[in-house]
């Protein structure tokens, strides 16, 4: 907020009763300091050959005490509710001229010094009633000074006078003459100071208007400043933190009282104040997490010299930061997509250039050993060469499916089938796969009457990656594979969760962020897509799977599929 105007005091106050009735309490006590100044100077200046016209003390004292009395019953009256301000104030500007006009004629009439005091009334008269405010004790202080100039011509005059180095003043012209002057200069100051207060009203105006424009925008910049998802910080010129949004602390954690008067570094050691660029670095939240922040710099200028626009100094900087975690993961998810839209029309490509060859090398391989059995030409290296033909073409052939369910997902068509039969059909299907070990041993546990909506052969593809996967980890376990299922409810929600629990070492920590990414694998005999599929295909059925993994305790695949029906 700006500060007061210097002018407060004495600016017409127009705008409310209780600021023109304050004013009018100030002219009232300042009416009582000015007599005793004014008098209590001269007489304590006053000098022995009595140059300076001045009555006994006795009438001195008589007048201050009437003007300290009158002050008072004034002041008290004000504080009426009723009272017709702008009334009370021309009486009491028209009493001081009253006032004026008897210390004048009690000190010397003509020769008085203090005529000129007579000013006062009327600049006061201007600045606080406004428009006609000052003509009205111009007019009074001419007409009383008058009337003292009349009554010196006449010889009305006290006995003291004589006292002092009075001049008696016999021509009609020279007390003439001292009555235009004065009276001249009366009616000229009025006239300015009604010029000097409609200037003063304009301009408080003016401030007035400027005020609340300014509330407007701080209101508005408050507004802003908490409501905006950006969050804000702002440093002062030697890098300490003055003040942060709401978005910012709920960014970084910290809230503005713990943060507030440190230095930013403080809290920000690897963040960049570099200006005019964009910035993303790592931080540590309160709570201990990490998160990505986005954040820019601005210097603030502040003028070094108010006629120089061009010379400015930097004194405080305005950073601005987002989480961008998530636009991050966004980004990344848009790059995926654009890279299966890529590995959709290579797999397409490959599905009709390599499947067919493919094809007949696996059938030229199944002939020969045929042909060797009934020839009975065969060696033992013959027939190790043709099974790693078999092989590595059946590894290939489900690459290549791999790629055309991952990159080119089909949508699910529901059914309603028995959760606990596929299980048994998967797992049959999957013990006869040649890359399979022969001792897998799967123990399920779900009830026979558990069916589920979803769509068949998805589910199936799904559970045989789980299950080949469980397989390999668990080759060197004598335990068995648990695959367990049942209905779960909380609230109102129902679903069916699906655990495979593996016999392995588990995961390593490190990895286990990556496992569902597409083409992360720690084997060399995978292209890393099954568990992507598999995530791909829970998804989509408006379920979640997480992979729960202790070290040397094998690793829990758990799926949780809705019982929604997802028939269109």
């Amino acid at each position: 907020m700006f500060p007061l105007n210097i002018f407060k005091n004495i600016t017409p106050i127009t705008d409310s009763e209780e600021q023109l009735r304050a004013h009018l309490l100030w002219f009232l006590f300042a009416r009582v300091i000015l007599f005793t100044l004014l008098l209590g100077i001269t007489i304590l200046l006053q000098t022995r050959d009595r140059q300076v016209i001045l009555p006994p003390p006795y009438y001195i004292l008589s007048f201050i005490i009437s003007v300290y009395i009158y002050s008072i019953l004034s002041a008290l009256i004000l504080q009426k509710k009723n009272l017709n301000l702008q009334r009370f104030g021309k009486i009491q500007i028209l009493s001081d001229t009253i006032f004026i006009a008897i210390l004048v004629y009690g000190t010397g009439c003509s020769q008085s010094i203090f005529t000129p005091v007579f000013i006062l009334p009327i600049l006061a008269g201007g600045l606080i009633l406004q428009r006609i405010g000052g003509l009205i004790p111009a007019a009074a202080a001419t007409l009383l000074f008058g009337a003292v100039l009349t009554l010196e011509y006449m010889k009305v005059i006290p006995s003291y006078f004589f006292d002092s180095m009075y001049i008696a003043v016999n021509n009609y012209q020279v007390s003439t003459n001292i009555f235009a002057i004065y009276g001249l200069t009366f009616f000229l100051i009025a006239i300015l100071s009604g010029i000097i207060s409609r200037r003063l009203r304009t301009a408080q105006e003016a401030l007035s208007l400027t005020e609340k424009k300014l509330d407007r925008l701080l209101l508005l910049y408050k507004q802003i400043f908490d409501n905006i998802i950006t969050g804000i910080i702002t440093l002062d010129s030697i890098g300490k933190i003055t003040s942060l949004n709401p978005s910012a602390s709920v960014i970084i954690g910290y809230s503005p009282e713990e943060v507030t008067g440190h230095r930013f570094s403080k809290f920000f050691p690897q963040f960049s104040t570099t200006t005019h660029n964009r910035h993303v670095s790592d931080f540590m939240r309160k709570d201990g997490k990490k998160i990505r922040i986005g954040y820019t710099c601005s210097a603030l200028p502040v003028q070094s010299n108010l006629h120089d626009e061009d010379l400015s100094v930097a004194s405080s900087m305005v950073i601005t930061m987002q989480d961008v975690g998530n636009i991050e993961q966004m980004e990344q998810q848009v790059r995926n997509a654009e890279k299966m839209a890529a590995i959709g029309e290579l797999s397409a490509s490959i599905a009709h250039d390599f499947r067919n060859p493919l094809a007949a090398i696996f059938g030229s391989a199944q002939i020969l050993v045929t042909d060797c059995d009934d020839t009975g030409v065969k060696t033992e290296t013959q027939f190790d060469l043709i099974n790693i033909i078999l092989r590595e073409s059946e590894r290939m052939a489900d690459t290549i499916t791999d790629f055309l369910h991952y990159a080119r997902p089909l949508k699910p068509v529901p059914q309603c089938f028995n959760l606990k039969r596929m299980v048994h059909e998967t797992f049959k299907v999957l013990i006869n796969d040649r890359r399979v070990s022969s001792d897998c041993s799967i123990d399920i546990t779900i009830p026979d009457d558990l069916d589920i909506s979803g769509d068949r052969n998805l589910l199936h593809i799904a559970l045989s990656h789980l299950l080949r996967n469980s397989c390999y980890a668990s080759k060197n376990s004598n335990e068995s594979i648990i695959l367990s299922a049942g209905e779960f409810k909380k609230n109102h929600d129902e679903s069916i969760i699906i655990e495979v629990i593996d016999q392995g070492k588990g995961i390593d920590k490190e990895i286990q962020d990556k496992i569902f990414d597409p083409f992360f694998t720690t084997r060399e005999d995978t292209a890393g897509l099954g568990l992507a599929i598999v995530k791909q295909i829970i998804e989509s059925h408006e379920g979640t799977i997480e992979l729960i993994s202790l070290k040397n305790k094998g690793c829990t695949a758990k799926i949780h599929l809705p019982l929604v029906d997802l028939t269109p």
